[in-house]
């Protein structure tokens, strides 16, 4: 058995359970004289836990907030609480649990416990899983059955290849991992390592709701089609916009592939996917209607790569994405990203300081082709983000204990931006203090513009146990 194997093993619990048997496939356990734990003691006893409380305070009100319906408050609150548990059923076998429990002020934000699969409400939950698996870890072969994360990209702050998870963005500046149903085989080729992954379920992801400062069309809300002019909709009429998921049959399934690479100073990645898209099109009413547009993520064909080189104090990295749409029911894109990181350590030694690290993108897109197809009205062009943007950061680590810093984003085209300052203490591994300062300006029908009344300053404390 490898060490990697012996190494997660070290970490987790290691007693067989009888219980195995309520779980969706068998797995054999060798059965012990002495009672073992139950599988859910198990699970507690293996869990990390970490919490994070936010306390929002906005300098203006949404725009006509009394006549669109949206919520006027300059104090919001926002609450997460997080568990992560693995535990080892044999020597093979893992079961795999994250939870997510969520409260907060904004309007309409969480109802309800649980999310079934393929949900269509689009609502937060008070109580939600970010991940349950099955797994099982062979010597050169890992299955995952269940929900999980499909983390991608070797960029250090947007990767434009990171398009296949799922998150709760109800409070789109603190998105939380909400998961996707997968099956996955990982199979490791010395240091190398080759993933296929089907995903069977699309889901209504959670986000702001139309009564939240962050949700809504009234010129502060998040929705790719709020704040857009559609072609052919009569003046005064509101377009009624609703979610159009696929069906659950094999075709309409993800198909995704990656091979994942290392070697002396390089970090590589190709892929390959067909299926959904991550950004939504607009479909026009039924003939003779003027309402309702459909929400649809047409099926595409996607191809993308990403290499990060490490030299020294230095980072360097790229990341290319080809997209293709069926039947013309989007646009045809290249898109791809170029970055560098560097951290400084003698300047700051010589400031008192113990590092200085800048973080510089350049994020582009390129049409390969219009969308074409007569019964869509609408391509994703407002969805997809960071289409021709300079992206920065820079982190300042005073010491141990405290840094500060910020990060920029701009738009070179539509000439709308995001700026942030933060300060940050953490007097323990285990807890963290943070200030933060946001805003965002441009015009209303631009990604940051439209949200140019939601500037705020956030207190946070985030704590792991």
């Amino acid at each position: 058995m490898n060490a990697r194997i012996r190494a997660r093993r070290a970490v987790l619990s290691g007693a067989a359970v009888a219980a195995i048997g309520l779980l969706p496939v068998s797995a054999p356990l060798a059965q012990d004289e002495e009672e073992a734990p139950g599988l859910l003691e198990q699970v507690v006893e293996n869990a990390r836990y970490e919490s994070e409380t936010v306390l929002s305070l906005y300098s203006r009100p949404p725009d006509q907030a009394a006549a669109n319906g949206v919520e006027n408050q300059d104090f919001e609150a926002w609450t997460h609480l997080s568990m992560e548990s693995d535990t080892f059923l044999n020597d093979y076998w893992t079961l795999g649990v994250g939870l997510e429990a969520v409260a907060s002020t904004y309007s309409g934000a969480e109802r309800g416990l649980f999310t079934r699969p393929g949900s269509r409400s689009g609502h937060g939950r008070y109580l939600d899983a970010s991940r349950l698996t099955l797994s099982y870890l062979g010597d050169v072969v890992e299955v995952t059955m269940g929900k999980d994360s499909v983390p991608f990209g070797v960029a250090e702050i947007y990767s434009p290849t990171d398009i296949y998870g799922a998150d709760n963005s109800v409070n789109p500046q603190h998105a939380v991992d909400f998961g996707v149903w997968q099956v996955r085989a990982d199979a490791y080729l010395g240091s190398d390592r080759l993933t296929g992954i089907i995903m069977p379920v699309e889901e209504n992801t959670p986000g702001p709701h139309e009564s939240s400062r962050w949700g809504g069309s009234n010129g502060s809300g998040g929705s790719e089609f709020a704040a857009i002019d559609i072609p052919g909709l009569p003046p005064g009429l509101t377009a009624e916009i609703e979610e159009d998921l696929r069906g659950v049959t094999p075709e309409e399934w993800g198909y995704l592939v990656q091979y994942k690479g290392t070697a002396t100073g390089l970090d590589y990645f190709v892929s390959g996917f067909n299926g959904p898209g991550p950004y939504p099109v607009l479909k026009r009413p039924p003939r003779g209607r003027l309402n309702p547009y459909d929400k649809v993520y047409p099926r595409v064909t996607v191809a993308s790569f990403g290499a990060a080189v490490t030299e020294g104090a230095w980072k360097l990295y790229a990341e290319g994405v080809g997209y293709w749409a069926m039947r013309g029911r989007d646009d045809d894109l290249a898109r791809g990203l170029i970055g560098a990181k560097y951290r400084e350590t003698r300047l700051a030694n010589s400031m008192g300081l113990d590092e200085i690290t800048p973080v510089v993108e350049y994020a582009r897109e390129v049409r390969l082709d219009s969308q074409s197809d007569p019964d869509y009205v609408l391509s994703s062009e407002d969805a997809r983000p960071n289409r021709n943007n300079i992206i920065a950061s820079l982190t300042v680590t005073v010491d141990s204990e405290w840094k500060f810093g910020g990060a920029y984003n701009r738009a070179l085209d539509e000439r709308d931006n995001l700026a942030s300052l933060f300060l940050r203490y953490e007097p323990t591994d285990n807890l963290r203090l943070s200030w933060t300062a946001t805003r965002y300006e441009g015009p209303d029908d631009t990604l940051f513009g439209r949200y140019d009344r939601n500037d705020n300053v956030e207190f946070a404390v985030n704590y792991r146990f």
